[in-house]
């Protein structure tokens, strides 16, 4: 006679079950800790990790603004005691403008980490030097060019392979994408020779650095939102919305040849912020990106996360297409990194205002299929830009993202807060 089967046999034969229906490897989730480090900005906008102080650990600048005209912007660090807890640091304060993104990097060849960082309101570049030993005191200030309008995003990068490093930048209501030539401690008195790349980009708030086709000069990627349904109507084809990612191969003798462009989609509406990245790890560089920000811009069913994969032949980089990775209303930003420490890459990602939330994407193991979202943080106001940076010291990536005020779409949380990485639990 047949014995009934007991609760605990069953409960075994249910999870013998749920794991060969997952494969046989299913694992808990990422388990993360979140830790605020500032709050109470009157509005922030932008966060870069890198270690400022030379003790081994990674460190933080961000920018505070105060007022709208006359501001008074503030570039501040925070010095990271190794575990990630956070002194803050003033480099320079009352600059009467609006500082946002910035990067970091060695502009005046000393062997220290300078920053350079857009003035959006008043169109200016600027870059601080790094003081020396004592980092705490104030950085000096030098401006690369009076004549950014609107700039909104800023890369460092020997661009004339000259040997020292040049600025790139993107304006968003000027359209346009433009580099500044590196005069040496001989010219930094006044502006950086400036040459224009492109100004045709609506809306162009995208520049990061790449060698898209191997040949050792630094290319530049670029992503320009387009024209809001208000300007070229919901159903407007490209030609008349004019959302772009392209890539601008660099000439080689940048001094006085043009960049030339290539197009990666110039049919999706409303790329906001992405990186290169060879996502799927076969050798050539992909491009992340991040759609949506406002509804004006795409229609919210198709605010998404997406990758490019580049299926061109090795060292072509013209032959693209679009996956798209998992929807995210209001999405803002993303940066690719091995978060869960199995050796593909997931993707960490924003939504600004009406989104208002940090999560991370999980990479099942080929970018081409599923990807899990995870949710970091709901109801984090008008988050904006995303990183990641191991900020313990213990081998795993953290995430950290700031939030400005929301723009009067909703009152933003004006905070910077990392999440510490605990690994599977």
């Amino acid at each position: 006679m047949l014995r009934p089967i007991s609760r605990v046999t069953c409960c075994l034969l249910l999870m013998v079950w749920c794991l060969v229906s997952l494969g046989g490897d299913a694992q808990p989730a990422v388990r993360f800790t979140e830790h605020l480090i500032a709050d109470k900005y009157a509005y922030t906008f932008a966060v870069a990790a890198h270690d400022l102080d030379g003790d081994g650990d990674l460190d933080l600048t961000n920018v505070d603004i105060v007022g709208k005209r006359p501001s008074a912007a503030s570039l501040l660090w925070w010095e990271n005691d190794g575990q990630g807890a956070f002194k803050r640091h003033v480099a320079h304060e009352k600059e009467d403008g609006w500082l946002e993104r910035h990067t970091l990097g060695d502009v005046n060849g000393d062997g220290k980490a300078d920053v350079a960082v857009v003035s959006n309101r008043d169109g200016l570049l600027l870059w601080f030097a790094h003081p020396g030993k004592d980092v705490t005191s104030p950085w000096k200030r030098y401006v690369i060019t009076k004549d950014c309008p609107f700039a909104y995003d800023v890369v460092l990068a020997d661009l004339d392979g000259d040997g020292d490093l040049d600025a790139a930048s993107a304006g968003y209501v000027s359209n346009t994408l433009a580099w500044y030539e590196n005069p040496g401690s001989a010219g930094w008195d006044k502006d950086w020779p400036k040459r224009v790349i492109d100004n045709t980009l609506a809306e162009n708030r995208t520049v990061r650095l790449a060698d898209f086709n191997g040949d050792g000069k630094i290319d530049l990627l670029s992503a320009s939102v387009g024209a809001s349904f208000t300007a070229a109507g919901a159903a407007a084809e490209p030609a008349q919305h004019k959302a772009c990612v392209a890539w601008y191969e660099n000439p080689g003798k940048p001094q006085g040849a043009d960049w030339k462009k290539h197009v990666i989609d110039d049919i999706s509406r409303g790329p906001i912020h992405g990186q290169p990245v060879d996502l799927d790890r076969d050798g050539d560089l992909d491009v992340i990106m991040a759609f949506g920000m406002r509804p004006e811009h795409i229609p919210e069913e198709k605010h998404e996360i997406a990758w490019y994969e580049n299926v061109g032949q090795p060292g072509n980089s013209t032959t693209w297409k679009r996956h798209v990775v998992g929807p995210m209303k209001c999405a803002f930003d993303t940066v690719a990194v091995d978060i869960d420490g199995d050796k593909d890459l997931d993707l960490a990602a924003s939504s600004w205002s009406l989104g208002d939330r940090v999560v991370w994407f999980e990479n099942s193991g080929d970018p081409r299929g599923k990807w899990t979202q995870h949710i970091l943080k709901e109801k984090y106001f008008a988050a904006n830009q995303v990183i990641a940076a191991d900020l313990n010291g213990d081998g795993r990536p953290d995430i950290i993202a700031t939030s400005d005020d929301g723009s009067r779409r909703v009152q933003g949380a004006n905070e910077l807060r990392w999440w510490r990485n605990e690994g599977r639990k």
